[in-house]
């Protein structure tokens, strides 16, 4: 097994999107897995590994990783031999989305922290990248690596926001993008876009800056949910924001197949996760039960 992870790593080493959190996830693995042979992969040794991981998400995404270096190694003749990996049950996934009013309390909250030297406030604005994120995070409906990198300027191997034609290419040129994870480009909202220009003007370089660097906004944002909003921040993370994006899409009454490119999801994960926030949703069912309609054959 640790031949195969090994092929199979090699392999990854320069299509990686994240190799850190692959490496991460190798060493889970082979911790396991490491000095046993292929014989060894039944669904019992499976269950056992996700029983000793603790972790139901984490362990399937790493089993996952198991399955594709046992494909790949049959692919290239590093085995014949066919093993089937069993994954435990996919968890349910988050769709919470934040109301308007809770969104503005977390913007402002980030907009108006001081820093403190001694005690003592000061000037300094340490969460106003937060601020940032957040909104062109919501606005963008985009994943949360894809706000924070993004810069102003074009650079290699960096999403891109034209401030000119106020377009948002959320994919660098030339990335190979996953087919569950799409990056469309899409047309920045008017409102959003005014934002962005002045902070630009302001000297802003990326989108979430800090120490004019862009920076990886999680653990801030973390802690400003838990200092705002207390007991209420149960459930609420960084993908939130592009879950409220596509309830919000929804409760406008958007056109479902614009919402689906805009938000870099298919068509139909959008209807079956938010559609029944849409004001037309089962429209016609209800309908039939209105008018009476139900129950009797039509003509």
């Amino acid at each position: 097994m640790a031949e195969v992870l090994a092929h199979y790593l090699n392999l990854k080493r320069e299509t990686a999107t994240r190799p850190k959190e692959l490496a991460a996830r190798a060493e889970n693995l082979l911790a396991y897995w490491g000095d046993k042979t292929l014989d060894d992969i039944t669904s019992a040794t499976c269950a056992e590994y996700v029983k000793r991981r603790g972790t139901s998400n984490g362990s399937r995404r790493e089993l996952e990783d198991l399955r594709a270096a046992c494909r790949q190694a049959i692919a290239d003749n590093v085995t014949r031999q066919s093993v089937t990996v069993t994954l435990p049950p996919k968890a349910k996934g988050r769709v919470k989305h934040l109301e308007r009013s809770t969104l503005a309390k977390l913007i402002w909250a980030a907009y108006r922290k001081r820093g403190s030297f001694r005690g003592a406030p000061n000037k300094r604005k340490p969460t106003v990248h937060i601020a940032r994120f957040t909104l062109a995070a919501v606005y963008t409906g985009s994943r949360s690596a894809r706000v924070w990198q993004a810069s102003f300027f074009k650079e290699e191997g960096r999403p891109y926001i034209d401030l000119d034609a106020g377009v948002f290419y959320r994919a660098w040129e030339g990335e190979k993008v996953a087919a569950n994870k799409q990056a469309p480009p899409i047309r920045l909202p008017a409102r959003l876009l005014a934002h962005m220009r002045r902070w630009h003007r302001m000297g802003a370089r990326y989108v979430a800056e800090y120490n004019g660097q862009p920076a990886d906004p999680k653990r801030a944002f973390r802690n400003l949910v838990d200092d705002v909003l207390g007991e209420d921040a149960g459930g609420i993370v960084r993908h939130t924001l592009r879950h409220t994006a596509a309830t919000w899409l929804m409760q406008a009454a958007t056109d479902k197949w614009e919402a689906s490119g805009y938000l870099g999801m298919t068509l139909e994960t959008l209807e079956k996760t938010y559609g029944h926030h849409h004001p037309d949703h089962q429209a016609s069912v209800g309908a039939a039960f209105t008018t009476g309609r139900a129950g009797r054959k039509a003509r």
